[in-house]
Order: structure tokens, then C-alpha cells, then sequence
């Protein structure tokens, strides 16, 4: 009996020191300042590389050149990969950031994601934070992913 208690009790430290590690039902650590589509410009310097089957005619300059989103680490740990949501158009996209980035840096990056697709003004219908992975090796998740 004194082994199944030991057990027990060694299982259930294990727990405790592994929730900390995937915290979902906790506040996002990342807060969104913009994000903001891209309008293709035919005298862009840094147009996007396409790929599939190059950019959509040039006559028709209604389209986009990816999105920029600028956000904030708002923990107190060093993040490693971030991960957003970007619904534009009736499209979701899983948008992933990888890099360093230290806790109340503001960080702002451009994707190609959406790109060629109709331009249908600046702001998506949805962009959310969706994960984050510290540097210590712990992680965040939303509770719930569209």
C-alpha cells in the first residue's frame, strides 16, 4: 500500500509541474495593434514572389500583396513561434511567426499569405493570436480555433 500511495503522490507532482507548461484557458500573451491587407501596387520595390502562376494581370490591380500584422508580447517570457488566424474574404489562414520575440517588443511583419486574392479592403474579418511557444518550452493555446 505504501508504494501505491508513493506512486500516487510522484503522478500527481508530475501533473502540477507540467500545467504550466500548456496554458489554454488563460488571456492570450499576444495583443494584435493592426493587421492590415496588402493592396498590390505596381510600383511596389518589394512585391511578392508568386510561385503557382506568377501575379494576376497586370490590368487588373485589384488584388492583394500578402497582409502585415504588428502585435506585442505582453508575458514576461521570450516567445519563439506565434501563431494567428486570418479569416479574409470568407479564406482562413493559419499564419505562423517564428523568430525572437522579448516580452513587451512591439513586433511587425509582412506574409504572403492571400496574396493574388481579390482586393477587398484593408481589415480581414478575423485575425487572432491561435498559439505561442516560449523559448522555456512552454506553449499557449486558445481554447477555441475556428
Amino acid at each position: 500500500m505504501g508504494n501505491f500511495v508513493q506512486v500516487l503522490a510522484s503522478a500527481a507532482a508530475g501533473v502540477a509541474l507540467a500545467a504550466p507548461l500548456c496554458a489554454s484557458a488563460q488571456q492570450s500573451p499576444i495583443s494584435v495593434r493592426s493587421c492590415t491587407m496588402i493592396a498590390y501596387s505596381a510600383s511596389s520595390k518589394n512585391q511578392f514572389f508568386y510561385l503557382q502562376s506568377g501575379p494576376p494581370s497586370q490590368s487588373n490591380r485589384n488584388y492583394t500583396d500578402g497582409l502585415k500584422i504588428s502585435y506585442v508580447n505582453t508575458s514576461n517570457k521570450v516567445a519563439s513561434r506565434v501563431g494567428f488566424r486570418v479569416t479574409y474574404g470568407g479564406q482562413s489562414e493559419r499564419i505562423i511567426d517564428a523568430g525572437t520575440f522579448s516580452p513587451g517588443a512591439v513586433i511587425t511583419h509582412t506574409f504572403g499569405e492571400f496574396s493574388g486574392k481579390p482586393y477587398l479592403g484593408s481589415q480581414p474579418s478575423d485575425c487572432r493570436p491561435i498559439g505561442v511557444r516560449f523559448q522555456d518550452g512552454s506553449i499557449w493555446r486558445a481554447s477555441s480555433v475556428p
